[in-house]
């Protein structure tokens, strides 16, 4: 059976910047079609990076990619991982409740409005101490409370889980963040 995995951008943060990119690359060479989702210019380049905001601003994307996710038939395919970044964590754990899809998630710098989510999603996610949008005392709780769901967590580093000016750290992360999801691979 086919294999799928879907892309949620963030915000400015688009499937073709690293860590989308790279994720979708291994998911590519592991046998996963790939699903580029697109919120539309609007949203892409809005400004609101504060949580009511970034919510507002999720709640608009849901359903401008529903219909595109709804032309999915999720019966054909043995695994489904929807891989996201920033407000692209929360439309993804939201459209897998709307779908009803049978899902695991790999969450990138998850905005708070996200962390209630690992309740109930399968999955796991990774982030940085120093993100700007998620204050780092949400990710140790999360970690602590989560530990299963916990891929890996970057001390000092961004929303991008970069720290500046340390470029070879920085490529990395990318590694460390491309483990963790292959690991969620190689268990499919």
């Amino acid at each position: 059976m086919k294999k799928l995995a879907v892309l949620f951008p963030g915000i400015g943060y688009t499937c073709d910047k690293p860590l989308l990119y790279y994720t979708a690359s291994l998911a590519s060479g592991s046998g996963y079609e790939i699903l580029r989702l697109d919120y539309g210019k609007d949203i892409h380049s809005s400004k609101g990076r504060n949580e009511e905001e970034m919510e507002s601003l999720a709640n608009k994307a849901l359903p401008v990619i529903l219909p595109e996710l709804q032309t999915v038939k999720s019966e054909d395919y043995a695994d489904i991982i929807l891989i996201s970044k920033s407000i692209g964590t929360l439309i993804a754990c939201m459209a897998e409740k709307e779908l009803g899809w049978r899902v695991r998630h790999f969450l990138m710098t998850p905005i708070p409005a996200t962390l209630p989510w690992l309740d109930t999603v399968e999955g796991i996610f990774v982030a940085g101490t120093d993100d700007p949008f998620t204050d780092a005392s949400l990710i140790r709780a999360a970690e602590d409370k989560y530990p299963s769901k916990t891929g890996a967590v970057f001390e000092g580093c961004n929303h991008s889980l970069e720290e500046k000016n340390k470029a070879f750290n920085n490529l990395d992360n990318i590694k460390k963040v491309l483990n963790c999801l292959n690991g969620m691979l190689i268990k499919s």
